[in-house]
């Protein structure tokens, strides 16, 4: 498994070199200073899924997991380790019993 770092280092050449974005530091929230939007980010996907020769699932898509070069950077160690990403339960499924 690469070292974090290198990830985060690689990921924001990604994202100058391909998305021609300069992300100012690591755990910057990218959604909400502005610098990804919904389009951005489906680029941003597909450009992770091509440098790093990862597959993310529509099931497995979290935005959280991708706030930040820290958080894409573990999101994608742990695709190329081949971890099992847990699936989080819906806090509304409780409110709503089955009819």
């Amino acid at each position: 498994m690469r070292d974090t770092r290198d990830l985060e280092e690689r990921i924001a050449e990604l994202f100058a070199d391909r998305l021609q974005i300069e992300v100012p530091a690591a755990d910057v929230d990218l959604f909400a200073a502005g610098i990804v939007d919904s389009l951005m980010f489906v680029k941003l996907l597909a450009s992770l899924e091509e440098h790093f020769s990862i597959r993310v699932s529509f099931e497995e898509l979290e935005i959280d997991d991708f706030r930040s070069l820290r958080q894409i950077a573990s999101f994608v160690a742990a695709k190329q380790a081949g971890a099992p990403k847990p699936r989080r339960v819906s806090s509304t499924s409780s409110s709503h019993p089955a009819p």
